[in-house]
């Protein structure tokens, strides 16, 4: 068993891209139109990805999860972030060593975690 995508569903679409493309820098691995749904998917090529869902219904309560995205600087992400508009919640926070974190929200609700490993190499 391999872990493939998690999926989210999202009030509008052109919205959340612009967080999770733009802002973030996640690729754009493909879009899809089905019957009152827009579909993208994003990430990178044989990774794990995000699945953006734009209709099909009301968009789910989101609670006990976040995504975390590693960063280079905690410091220079969290001004990328808070310049787009996105105030920090909560941190940053450093329980050992070799790691930071800070959380936000995207335009939906869900948290969003940033973290800085102090030796850039994620272990």
């Amino acid at each position: 068993m391999r872990y493939e995508h998690i999926t989210m569903y999202v009030r509008d679409l052109e919205n959340a891209l612009s967080f999770y493309r733009d802002l973030l820098g996640l690729g754009m691995l493909r879009r899809i139109s089905a019957e009152n749904m827009k579909i993208a998917f994003l990430g990178e090529a044989g990774q794990p990805s995000i699945e953006l869902i734009e209709g099909g219904g009301e968009v789910p309560v989101k609670s006990g999860f976040s995504l975390g995205f590693r960063v280079k600087s905690l410091n220079e992400a969290t001004r990328m972030m808070e310049n787009a508009g996105y105030p920090l919640l909560r941190g940053p926070f450093s329980p050992n060593d070799a790691v930071r974190f800070s959380f936000f929200s995207d335009p939906d609700g869900i948290e969003i975690q940033l973290l800085e490993y102090r030796d850039h190499s994620g272990s």
